[in-house]
């Protein structure tokens, strides 16, 4: 039983000694990429060529960390169109997951305190991303107008409803301040579902796993301009249910194809 237990403290101490190496590899390849990312900017002055280097930071995380990525249904984003991706938040590896493996050019709505952390927001200003402060209803909704420009100047645009990462791999409720950005532009809305990302880092853990991770992109949703006084009138929260249903049974699927419950 102690030679037992002592295997088992070792493999965690050995799994606690990658996390560290992974942590300390990906703040450093960041603020490498990061750096870079403003240098092109700046000498480009073409976010999409911003979007070139984020798309290599992304995989890069990615792989630093073992972690292995399969998209399906690609062939459902619009082409040279705007268009509105909602995903499932798992973890924070999504971030990286989508920035490197999803073929498509599109700015984040990410919160406005990132954007202040050294070489990374700066890098993330330079790319066009949309801070967002939930504080101030004034500042959130001022965030919103700022996005809906982006979109309809032919930007698109990535969100989670979620609004937050989940604690147990289920799906959350959907907030309805995505519903503002999709009934103000009436762009299509290309649900995403990722699979494996919960058990890379968990929400509140300091340990990263490697592993396998898989998204799925589904087949565009059209959706009609609303005023805001339509927007009320009850039909948003069957919109946001049927987001979130295509989300949640594309993620069943995808469990069910791995075998895991």
């Amino acid at each position: 039983m102690k030679i037992f237990l002592t295997l088992i403290l070792f493999q965690l101490e050995i799994a606690m000694l990658l996390s560290v190496i992974k942590w300390i590899a990906g703040i450093l390849y960041s603020l490498l990429m990061g750096t870079v990312a403003i240098i092109v900017s700046i000498v480009c002055k073409n976010p999409n060529a911003v979007r070139s280097v984020t798309r290599v930071w992304g995989r890069g995380m990615c792989r630093l960390s073992g972690v292995r990525v399969e998209v399906s249904g690609i062939e459902n984003i619009l082409k040279d169109k705007s268009q509105i991706f909602i995903s499932n938040h798992q973890g924070m590896y999504d971030i990286f997951i989508l920035e490197g493996y999803l073929p498509a050019n599109f700015l984040w709505i990410a919160k406005e305190n990132l954007f202040k952390i050294p070489i990374i927001g700066w890098a993330m200003s330079r790319a066009g991303y949309i801070g967002i402060n939930r504080t101030s209803p004034k500042k959130f909704l001022e965030s919103l107008s700022r996005a809906v420009d982006e979109i309809k100047n032919g930007k698109s645009i990535i969100i989670f409803p979620e609004g937050t990462r989940t604690l147990d791999g289920s799906i959350g409720k959907f907030k309805r301040g995505s519903l503002f950005l999709i009934f103000k532009t009436a762009v299509p809305v290309v649900p995403i579902t990722i699979s494996g990302s919960f058990d890379i880092l968990k929400k509140g853990e300091f340990r990263i796993n490697s592993g396998r991770v898989r998204v799925h992109i589904d087949k565009s949703i059209e959706v009609k301009e609303k005023s805001d006084a339509e927007a009320d009138s009850g039909e948003e929260g069957q919109l946001l249910n049927s987001f979130r249903d295509i989300i949640v049974n594309n993620l069943q699927k995808l469990k069910a194809e791995e075998g895991v419950r």
